[in-house]
């Protein structure tokens, strides 16, 4: 479709130089033979027309009015509406107008609204839907506008001034759904839910003492009862609950022209297999830490008391650039941890070295469950 679209304009613009050129050789042969004033007349216009022509295209793109919206915050692969307005505000027809769109990260219905042409003072308003492919804050709507004069001798393509950009959050995939997916690929993955506290509908409750850790606080519960309540703290507990994200770049080795977008799935896969067992554990008032490198070892803690909120938002903006593989970081992590706990290692990339540091962990009484992601389709 797009191969017949190029075809078709380069047959009008060839058609509009061989007029021109025509009218060229027509206006020389009239002044070498005949001379006078209208000969000399149709000759000077002639040369003058590319000049006019070429300062046509440059006032339509400056006059040319483009305003579009469109949501600013949207989630993954959810369509959004987005509405173009067209307009011109002139007194001069405004013809040979082609937009071209952003398309790496986002799609579009329809995702070309093909040569345009506004008559003076008139207006035109596209209404349609958009999606993004994947996470993050990028450019979307109009990228650069093609402005073809009315002889089709030049086509001048004008990079968008004012652009938009807007921010994909991640999607938060229900963890049954993602439970099925992964058993989909290794039907031994049974650890779910990896710490007992999951097992448990509720906890039981008593008044706060001084010294009580902040993080047994029952905030919701607190708020209600009108003072604060902590919950009874059982051997399950000692177990806390770590999650780690492998922020390493992904998709390295791959051929060029499928590294971007396979980068790109993997590193949304890490975000929101994470974002399912956090959301999880928030959901049933389990505290969750979740630990990432970044220029340093970063680490958000998801409970009542901060909410869940501040980790989504912060999933948008996670840049996969951590300098050591995720077993070097987890290592580091254990090597200062004392006790036992439950630790959850998402990935996309499961190494010998990570395999032989989850068996052993195994062995000395944590509880981890090792999370491949890479070759899913969530």
């Amino acid at each position: 479709m797009k191969g017949k679209k190029k075809k078709e304009k380069r047959l009008k613009n060839r058609w509009g130089k061989l007029l021109y050129l025509f009218f060229l050789i027509g206006a020389t042969i009239l002044v070498s033979c005949r001379g006078g004033n209208i000969s000399y007349l149709l000759f000077y216009f002639a040369l003058l027309l590319p000049v006019l022509a070429f300062f046509y295209s440059l006032y339509v793109f400056y006059r040319f009015k483009i305003v579009q919206d469109v949501s600013r915050v949207v989630v993954k692969a959810q369509e959004v509406p987005y509405r173009l307005l067209l307009a011109n505000e002139d007194f001069l027809p405004f013809t040979h107008i082609r937009l071209h769109f952003f398309s790496d990260m986002v799609r579009m219905k329809p995702a070309d609204p093909g040569v345009i042409s506004l008559l003076p003072h008139e207006e035109i308003r596209v209404d349609t839907k958009m999606y993004c492919k994947y996470r993050g804050t990028y450019p979307v709507g109009v990228k650069s506008v093609e402005v073809t004069d009315f002889l089709g001798l030049f086509t001048i393509r004008y990079p968008m001034m004012s652009q938009i950009r807007l921010t994909a959050r991640p999607r938060i995939i229900p963890l049954e759904q993602l439970k099925i997916v992964l058993q989909e690929q290794d039907p031994k993955t049974s650890l779910f839910p990896v710490s007992r506290l999951q097992d448990l509908p509720d906890y039981e409750l008593r008044s706060y003492l001084p010294g009580d850790s902040r993080k047994y606080i029952h905030w919701k519960n607190s708020a209600r009862a009108g003072e604060l309540l902590v919950r009874k703290q059982m051997p399950e507990e000692l177990f806390e609950t770590i999650l780690f994200m492998d922020l390493t770049p992904q998709g390295e080795g791959m051929e060029a022209k499928h590294s971007m977008e396979a980068k790109r799935s993997m590193e949304d896969n890490i975000i929101e297999a994470a974002l399912s067992f956090v959301h999880d554990y928030y959901l049933k008032n389990i505290p969750i830490r979740i630990l990432f490198m970044e220029d340093s070892l970063r680490e958000i803690l998801v409970d009542e008391s901060t909410g869940f909120e501040p980790f989504y938002d912060k999933c948008a903006e996670l840049s996969f650039e951590s300098p050591y593989p995720l077993e070097k970081v987890w290592d580091s992590f254990l090597s200062s941890s004392g006790g036992p706990n439950a630790y959850i290692l998402v990935t996309a990339f499961v190494t010998d070295a990570l395999a032989r540091s989850v068996a052993e962990n195994q062995l000395a009484g944590n509880e981890v469950l090792l999370v491949n992601v890479g070759e899913l389709s969530l």
